[in-house]
């Protein structure tokens, strides 16, 4: 058991090793333990819980995984973070004292060791202001998927990020096109955006709030957008560190981060759904994005996704659709949590730039529309529509 004379502690373990992490559980009993698979779970940990002190397993055992690891600080600057490392090398341990940890510890975990990592949270403890202890608020990060071309994935894009603005604060509202070669968010706005991810990337080694704040498009409506690179040859330049360093970046400056990805599970369009806290996965109603929507959904299995964060969205629901639906449901093992009315409203919308929730706000696929931005909402966020219907009235 894991104590001190202070009592318990709540002690948030991140690493996508489920081995590591239970048997490192085992050691802290008595004590709170909250566990995170990537850093984008362990920030929101952060958020929601009341954590003393956390350790970062072997899998973020290297240099670019440090790197990452570090932005647990920009939610608690003062964090006791401890890094668990199979082999402590000089490289590692360079990295980690640079970045702020304030530990390594050599696998495997001990009694001992365990107690040495809880006393640096006394001494954290005794340095803090208590008001500095008040909890950070970070955006919520919501990625919207399709493997298929055509499915309606930016459509939802839009329409999401207005409703939510909306509903809220839209200067806290930030669209990030990560479709970064063929990215059509700042057509679909009748956006001419002057900077791109392009400049971020170019960028990226004095990259701060300030910079990127002014690379960023604005919405008539106030919605921030990042836009897509205006060359699908410049997509190149974008690294998937740039797409990490920019969301991590995003969380801290707005409350909701809406991405569209690209139609496909490349490197990139991975490391944003795991750290995406709701994803949306948008499905056509015909056979082709059904099949798609199941291969991806078997990778995603396979590299253990936590499919709690996906909510499946059926496109272009109408009554002339020959699918069954059940057999949907059950071929890609998902609920349905909301659907799209099949409308000529939408192309025109499209056509004039202007999202189909703003520019037709009392049509039915507007209301659907609604539905699908309440699903990345808390309750009392939202505001309540007199035809929020949660059952299945889109295949009546």
């Amino acid at each position: 058991m894991a104590t001190t004379d202070s009592g318990t502690y709540s002690i948030l373990l991140v690493d996508a090793d489920e081995g590591f992490v239970e048997e490192a559980r085992a050691l802290f009993e008595g004590n709170k333990v909250y566990t995170a698979r990537n850093i984008s779970d362990a920030q929101r940990r952060l958020v929601e819980e009341g954590i003393d002190i956390a350790l970062v397993g072997p899998t973020f055992a290297h240099e670019a995984g440090v790197a990452e690891s570090t932005l647990l600080f920009d939610v608690r600057p003062e964090l006791p973070l401890v890094l668990v490392t199979e082999t402590v090398s000089t490289d590692v341990l360079r990295a980690a004292l640079r970045a702020g940890i304030k530990d390594v510890v050599e696998a495997p975990l001990t009694a001992k060791k365990i107690e040495d990592a809880l006393g640096l949270v006394e001494l954290i403890h005794r340095r803090e202001d208590k008001d500095s202890k008040r909890r950070a608020r970070i955006g919520k990060v919501v990625t919207i998927m399709s493997p298929k071309g055509g499915a309606g994935k930016t459509m939802t894009t839009t329409n999401v990020a207005l409703t939510l603005g909306g509903w809220g604060d839209p200067e806290r509202v930030v669209i990030l096109d990560a479709d970064l070669q063929f990215g059509d968010v700042c057509i679909s706005l009748q956006i001419d955006p002057r900077h791109t991810i392009v400049d971020v990337a170019r960028d990226i080694d004095k990259l701060d709030e300030q910079l990127l704040e002014s690379l960023l498009a604005r919405h008539t409506s106030g919605v921030r957008v990042l836009s897509a690179p205006l060359e699908p040859s410049l997509a190149d330049e974008v690294s998937t560190q740039v797409v990490v360093k920019t969301i991590g970046m995003l969380k801290r400056m707005f409350d909701y981060i809406v991405i569209d990805t690209a139609p496909f599970l490349d490197e990139p369009v991975l490391s944003i759904l795991e750290r995406s806290d709701v994803v949306l996965l948008v499905v056509d109603m015909d056979l082709p994005s059904v099949k798609n929507a199941k291969l991806a959904l078997d990778t995603l299995r396979l590299i253990k996704f936590p499919f709690e964060k996906i909510k499946l969205v059926l496109n272009r629901v109408n009554s002339k659709a020959r699918l069954d639906v059940d057999e949907l449901e059950r071929s890609l093992g998902l609920e349905i949590q909301a659907a799209i009315s099949s409308d000529k409203l939408v192309p025109r919308a499209v056509n004039e730039g202007e999202p189909v929730v703003s520019l037709y706000p009392r049509s039915r696929v507007a209301r659907d529309l609604r539905g699908v931005a309440q699903l990345v909402v808390d309750e009392d966020m939202s505001e309540p529509t007199e035809d929020d219907d949660r059952g299945r009235r889109w295949f009546r």
